[in-house]
């Protein structure tokens, strides 16, 4: 059984992904969950994954909160979005619980100790990861791989040549790059070949039973926001994507390795994660889309939960 720490900025796509990541409790041991600013504010980002596991009765799964602002960026917010409270301000029971007294730095230098080898799966910018490194140089000997979604190749969503969680805090990317702890990333380019429209989304999980209800709950706010922008209702869905990749790798169509530079100066290319020759980093540039739906249709199998 695979042993893995999720690290997250907690918005409507990770909680999907951590929905995801749930039904396989069978294939994978989630040993934490970390939190960091992102999407919206570490406090609020660390309440939210409380929220998902209380739902689904996931208490034994233990939450550690993390950074609270990149390592030289300004906070950028995905409000827009996400919403206020990072889950499209939906209302779902705020959770009695607190998260660890230990924070999530040393929770993931911890944990990848004692277990050894453990896999991370990072859903938001990469400060906790980078400040761990940094903290505990010995920690990249504990760490299997660290599967990321993040980057952009050939097209941003921040910028043109951005994307949001590497755009966020590209010293910390840059760092665990400099760690050479096998690397596999999910890069935007390979979310934006797949949008998800809200009738194909109804099909695939059922608006009738609570854990349907909560993801359908959870989406509408950026399913309103592309249509907004774009006249249509669709969305994206980069973390469950990645993680769904992560957990049956099946559903990668293509993918190639190369190594990536970040751009740091400030700059128009700032944030920028820039492909050079090499073997380094393994990079999933698209998705088998059908087999996706198959996966996210395993939320339909959540049980617990009161209907929302």
């Amino acid at each position: 059984m695979r042993k893995i720490i999720i690290d997250t900025d907690c918005g409507v796509d990770d909680a999907i992904a951590i929905m995801i990541a749930l039904t396989y409790e069978d294939d994978v041991d989630i040993k934490a969950i970390t939190t960091v600013t992102g999407n919206t504010y570490v406090d609020q980002v660390t309440k939210n994954v409380l929220r998902i596991l209380d739902f689904f009765d996931k208490k034994e799964i233990k939450v550690y909160k993390g950074a609270s602002r990149p390592l030289i960026n300004k906070l950028e917010r995905g409000a827009k979005i996400h919403g206020e409270d990072g889950l499209g301000d939906i209302e779902l029971k705020y959770s009695e619980r607190k998260e660890e007294d230990l924070n999530a730095i040393d929770a993931i230098y911890k944990i990848s100790k004692t277990e050894k080898f453990i896999d991370i799966i990072t859903l938001g910018p990469l400060t906790n990861i980078s400040i761990a490194l940094n903290l505990y140089p010995d920690l990249k000997n504990y760490i299997n791989v660290i599967y990321a979604m993040g980057g952009a190749i050939d097209v941003g969503n921040v910028t043109k040549f951005a994307e949001f969680n590497f755009y966020a805090d590209p010293e910390a990317v840059q760092n665990v790059l400099d760690s050479k702890i096998p690397f596999k990333i999910v890069p935007w380019d390979g979310i934006v070949k797949n949008l998800f429209f809200e009738t194909e989304l109804k099909e695939v999980i059922n608006e009738n039973i609570p854990s349907g209800k909560l993801f359908h709950s959870l989406i509408k706010n950026p399913i309103s926001y592309t249509e907004r922008l774009i006249g249509m209702r669709t969305m994206s869905l980069p973390d469950p994507i990645a993680i769904a990749c992560y957990l049956d790798e099946s559903t990668i169509k293509q993918k190639k390795r190369g190594d990536l530079v970040m751009e740091l100066g400030n700059n128009t290319l700032r944030g920028s994660s820039i492909l050079i020759e090499g073997e380094d980093v393994e990079i999933i540039l698209d998705i088998y889309k059908d087999r996706f739906l198959n996966i996210l249709n395993r939320i339909n199998n959540l049980k617990g939960g009161e209907s929302i």
